[in-house]
């Protein structure tokens, strides 16, 4: 294993290395901007297609920066509509997580470890929950600090007028966990028949439902730290039941990630026009190959995208 060595270099000297590998840069001050507002290693991400196929330190002949720019910013519209969906899944989701627990047991059912499956790191999962609402610990003591403030309203509501137990119930903690919180939430409850209904209400098992969960923190932690969609080889990779596989012939790209987020979408509400805004995205951006992004032979011709 080498050392890296490589030295931080300016914008100019960024400029002329782009340029030595052959970028056309007509506006070398809208190119300086561009640098410093998104970055030189960011900006490299997006170039990959760009690079000539037997010498990587190159850029095919023709290559312009404002290819590689318009690529970028397809890319950062995408991230806004991909978050848009999950925002609108994950409050669904999580209200019928809350509706069907809460009704089923009790407001504080999360509390109670006979609610989990065995494996469930019940410890870990109310650290963080405490966290969320702001449970502190004395240092010397160990004992509980609970919060007197907090930002949400709510949360200081209950501890000004209740306070006990610690926790708040489910449906207010639940509006502080993440969605990956959320979804070991989901995956760890132990009753297989309740896991079973909230999937049913998705037309998935619960098995399916629980990785969907997983894919899309994953695909929604990306978007919140101005990851890249495009062109993209997910580390997590969503299950895809039987009746969606002839669509989907690559689950670890965008393709996969985007049935899961419109299978979701469908099953709360049929009239979503999710579809039309990504083939509305993609008609903006002629210039953008969807099999970049995993949609191969005209999949998005299929009758699942009408």
């Amino acid at each position: 294993m080498s050392t890296f060595t490589k030295p931080a270099i300016d914008l100019p000297s960024q400029i002329n290395l782009l340029k030595s590998r052959g970028l056309q840069i007509t506006d070398e001050t809208q190119a300086e901007a561009s640098l410093q507002n998104i970055g030189y290693y960011r900006l490299s991400g997006y170039s990959y297609p760009f690079l000539n196929s037997t010498n990587r330190e190159e850029f095919k002949q023709g290559t312009t920066l404002d290819q590689i720019l318009r690529v970028y910013e397809f890319d950062r519209h995408l991230r806004l509509i991909v978050t848009d969906a999950v925002e609108r899944i994950e409050i669904g989701i999580r209200t019928r997580i809350i509706n069907a627990t809460s009704l089923n047991w009790d407001p504080h059912w999360y509390l109670d470890t006979s609610k989990f499956h065995h494996r469930f790191n019940h410890h870990a999962f109310i650290q963080k929950a405490e966290k969320g609402v702001g449970i502190r610990y004395d240092r010397t003591t160990r004992a509980r600090i609970l919060p007197r403030t907090h930002s949400e309203t709510f949360i200081e509501h209950y501890y000004t007028n209740d306070g006990t137990p610690d926790l708040p119930p489910i449906w207010m903690t639940m509006e502080l966990l993440t969605l990956g919180t959320l979804s070991t939430l989901y995956k760890g409850i132990g009753d297989a028949a309740l896991k079973a209904r909230i999937a049913g209400e998705f037309n998935v098992t619960a098995k399916v439902l629980a990785s969907w969960l997983h894919s899309l923190a994953h695909i929604r932690n990306i978007c919140a730290h101005h990851g890249r969609l495009w062109n993209r080889v997910f580390s997590i990779t969503p299950l895809i039941p039987s009746r969606l596989q002839t669509i989907v012939q690559n689950a670890n790209r965008f393709e996969g990630h985007t049935v899961v987020l419109v299978s979701l979408l469908d099953a709360m509400n049929h009239g979503n026009h999710w579809r039309q805004r990504l083939k509305d995205l993609l008609a903006e951006y002629p210039e953008i190959d969807p099999e970049a992004m995993g949609f191969t032979n005209n999949s998005l011709n299929l009758q699942f995208w009408e």
